[in-house]
């Protein structure tokens, strides 16, 4: 009898623990849903706001993914123009960001509908956007592609925590960036070795 009660426990407390575990998985790929999800949602927004900006020399390229010297780059939209190629890395991050222009991570702040504050860490754009454009420039050298690289967070909700000129929360400033002529103008040959090369 004793055997038996033992064997029974054991088998309550496993079925405790792998409910356990079940509901941490579910829950674990709800968030990871629901983060493609604002994700893809502020992606198509962005690329909403960006028809009303582009011109005809414009070029866009979206979700360009490089490899080199063994290290990874997705970059969510290129601008390629006379004037240069510009990363536009989209965030649409809901809630209170909080973080430094030099920290690894930040931190995100978010209140539920119940009142209940939740917070996770997330990677810092800034330094994602410095990390792109270094994958970036090193992908043109090897192709003998010499224009000059800007990199740009836009934050759908203008939630940045830190100010920089790296930081974009508006679509009439990302206008004047890529149509801003910085000195250099790039001819149509590079512009087209530079689009030929991105997407291949």
């Amino acid at each position: 009898m004793v055997l038996f009660m033992d064997l029974f426990l054991f088998v309550i407390i496993a079925l405790i623990v792998l409910l356990f575990l079940a509901i941490r998985l579910f829950r674990k790929k709800r968030e990871q849903r629901e983060i493609k999800s604002a994700g893809n949602k502020g992606e198509a927004y962005f690329n909403n706001m960006l028809k009303s900006i582009l011109r005809n020399d414009d070029v866009l390229i979206r979700n360009v993914c490089l490899q080199v010297n063994g290290k990874e780059a997705e970059i969510d939209s290129l601008i390629i123009n006379n004037n240069g190629i510009f990363i536009v890395e989209v965030k649409n991050y809901n809630g209170r960001l909080y973080g430094d222009i030099d920290d690894f991570e930040w931190t995100k702040e978010k209140i539920s509908p119940g009142g209940n504050v939740f917070y996770k860490q997330v990677k810092n754009p800034i330094k994602q956007i410095k990390r792109q454009t270094y994958i970036l420039s090193q992908f043109l050298k090897e192709n003998n592609i010499r224009i000059w690289i800007s990199g740009y967070a836009y934050f759908i909700n203008g939630n940045s925590p830190v100010d920089d000129e790296s930081v974009i929360d508006d679509i009439d400033e990302l206008d004047r960036i890529i149509h801003t002529t910085s000195g250099k103008q790039y001819d149509e040959r590079l512009i087209n070795k530079a689009i030929e090369a991105l997407t291949d």
